[in-house]
């Protein structure tokens, strides 16, 4: 009943009230504002019409006698295929707490006695037509959720679907590179080159647009591992080499100790140091170095930073840097590739851990980001040997 569409041409209106002058008299000006009346004299008979022959609306008195305003809106309220059908309460109770407690109960509005004729038309076609925009706003939310539910579930297909053939384009693809290389095939071996390299970006993208679309439920699931620092930095520059050669850049690594354990999800926290590094060398000019540094915190907890001297980012820019597809330029025509879920991922897969993400930056001096993962993720191991351990990497 409460599903009835707005543009219905007769709106039909329940009216109980246990005063026969005050049923006629509000009768009489709905009729005349063109409603479809039905009266009943208490509780009992309003709910039974109600289930009987539907309405578009209930208006109640309060105090009736077997059944009074207060039970009958908790009557409809409590019904599975009545509940939303909105009521309007009618009352000449001088107790102050009359009107909350109609409130309470599920009143959508409510009429004081005696009543306001002039005013009482507006009142009526005001929660109406509140009514029919809330069913409206539910239908397009659930719309909306729903269409959100198909893009997630495309986007996990999607994926399953590139990834194998990515894969293998990726596979194949080494496999002729080599063949070249042995044949001492330079120019073919750089066209191979080409076609891995583009299936790797490719893949990075679509798994970065599943990570991002399983973010937007909740926190993403991690597959938990113990690893050491220096491992999960030999899985961050594993495979730089090459950008880092086209970039001219140069990537150093300064670990307090490379036998610090962190219970983390090995993939996913390479994957985000990764994208930092990527970052400093995508937005900087060739020659640009970086550093990767890792320590305890007093806290107990590890800090990994990535630190460039790049041009660095305006403070007042900073925070849209870890909103979805941000970047620095997202018109069609940038220079740099990319969605512009880096950072943002970086920040997903921090908060998955129980960590944090910043970045602090300043135009013309460089960036720093640094993850921050809690101290119960953390086991400090004694060093294989003294100090910090530094060393570059390209």
């Amino acid at each position: 009943m409460g599903e009835r569409s707005a543009v219905d041409t007769v709106r039909r209106i329940i009216l109980v009230d246990d005063d026969a002058i005050m049923r006629e008299l509000a009768s009489a000006k709905l009729l005349d504002a063109g409603y479809h009346v039905m009266v009943a004299c208490n509780g009992v008979e309003a709910l039974t019409l109600l289930k009987n022959e539907g309405a578009d609306l209930v208006i109640s008195d309060l105090d009736m006698p077997m059944m009074n305003g207060f039970e009958l809106t908790e009557a409809i309220r409590s019904d599975k295929g009545l509940g939303e059908t909105p009521v309007m309460v009618i009352t000449a109770s001088d107790r102050g707490d009359a009107v909350d407690q109609a409130f309470a109960a599920g009143a959508n509005s409510f009429l004081a006695k005696p009543m306001n004729w002039s005013l009482f038309h507006h009142a009526v076609k005001f929660v109406l037509r509140a009514h029919d925009d809330r069913i409206a706003l539910r239908r397009a939310r659930d719309q909306a959720e729903a269409g959100a539910k198909f893009k997630d579930s495309l986007m996990s297909v999607m994926s399953h679907e590139l990834r194998t053939p990515l894969n293998a384009i990726i596979g194949f693809g080494q496999i002729i590179t080599e063949q070249f290389a042995s044949q001492n095939d330079n120019l073919h071996r750089e066209y191979a080159d080409y076609i891995v390299d583009g299936g790797r970006r490719l893949l990075s993208s679509v798994s970065d647009m599943l990570l991002a679309s399983d973010a937007r439920s909740g926190p993403i699931a991690i597959n938990e591992t113990d690893v050491s620092l220096g491992v999960l930095m030999d899985d961050v520059v594993s495979g730089f080499e090459k950008t880092l050669h086209l970039a001219e850049a140069t990537l150093s690594l300064r670990l307090s100790s490379p036998d610090i354990e962190v219970c983390c999800d090995r993939a996913l926290l390479s994957r985000a140091i990764r994208k930092l590094v990527d970052n400093s060398v995508k937005f900087s000019p060739r020659g640009v170095e970086i550093l990767i540094g890792a320590a305890l915190t007093r806290q107990g907890g590890l800090a990994i930073m990535v630190k460039d001297n790049g041009p660095g980012v305006k403070k007042e820019l900073i925070g849209n840097l870890t909103a979805p597809f941000s970047q620095l330029d997202m018109s069609l025509r940038r220079s740099r590739e990319g969605l512009g879920l880096g950072l943002p991922l970086v920040n997903v897969i921090a908060a998955a851990h129980g960590g944090s993400f910043r970045i602090d930056s300043e135009l013309g001096k460089g960036a720093r980001a640094i993850i921050t993962i809690p101290a119960s993720r953390v086991a400090a191991k004694p060093a294989k040997s003294a100090g910090a351990i530094g060393k570059q990497v390209a």
